[in-house]
């Protein structure tokens, strides 16, 4: 192992192609998340589902490929993924290469579904995504720590799989970066998931390309300068609202 003893804050799973097709609800089966090879002339494998833009696949397993190669590697699958992807033990072998003793591990697909316009569509992809995480790091849960995904149209439902997800050992859970405008964080509707969030001890994480207002992908969209500087924004926004309306000296955890 390397000298050096890091823990990851902001590692990424990327999902295998058939996870939401095979553990979706039924009734969803149709619509699940999946992968095609080739996107309107374009060559690659993408992920698509509704409401959301194709993205190749290969962009999520990039890091670390020099920028002039980025074109052409853009256009491979999941053939050029790491054994990591499917392997949680070759994962720990990455760990113990780069000096790693542990990971928070966000989504990679998921982020995009945040985008969703069915609410109990999204649950379920949500609830097959929490399943399969916990699945996933169960093969050394001090050193993979997965973040579920929770969306909160249904508060008391969010709650439910907020219960769910920490008794199956996860450590924290992921929120919209922003919610609808007609529904900030600041309104007392939320308070029954921050009460359950702190009486179970998870930390809750907003992470850009989750939003519901439109300001993150979309945001000065055709100028790629502007949108990747601002991706941050609905993130900043959300937290200030939470500080400013007092939310932190009622829940101090």
């Amino acid at each position: 192992m390397a000298e050096q003893r890091v823990i990851s804050a902001d590692s990424h799973f990327v999902e295998p192609p058939n996870m939401w097709a095979e553990r979706i609800d039924k009734k969803f089966k149709d619509r699940a998340p999946h992968t095609v090879r080739g996107f309107q002339g374009k060559e690659g494998e993408f992920f698509v589902c509704e409401n959301i833009s194709p993205v190749p696949v290969a962009g999520f397993f990039a890091a670390g490929v020099p920028s002039a190669q980025l074109p052409e590697y853009i256009k491979k699958g999941f053939e050029a993924a790491p054994a990591s992807v499917w392997d949680p033990a070759a994962r720990i072998k990455d760990q113990d290469r780069d000096g790693v003793v542990a990971e928070v591990i966000y989504t990679s697909m998921g982020m995009p579904l945040y985008g969703l316009d069915d609410a109990e569509f999204r649950a379920s992809c949500f609830r097959a995504y929490n399943d399969w995480a916990v699945e996933y790091c169960s093969h050394n849960p001090k050193r993979l720590l997965p973040l579920g995904l929770i969306t909160l149209e249904d508060i008391q439902a969010g709650v439910q799989e907020l219960q769910r997800i920490a008794k199956k050992g996860m450590r924290g859970a992921m929120i919209w970066a922003s919610p609808p405008d007609d529904r900030p964080y600041s309104h007392p509707e939320y308070d029954p998931f921050w009460t359950a969030a702190q009486d179970l001890n998870m930390p809750l994480s907003l992470h850009i390309l989750t939003g519901r207002r439109g300001t993150g992908a979309d945001f000065f969209k055709g100028n790629l300068a502007l949108q990747v500087s601002t991706l941050h924004h609905e993130v900043e926004r959300s937290i200030a609202v939470l500080s400013w309306v007092g939310y932190w000296s009622g829940s101090p955890s």
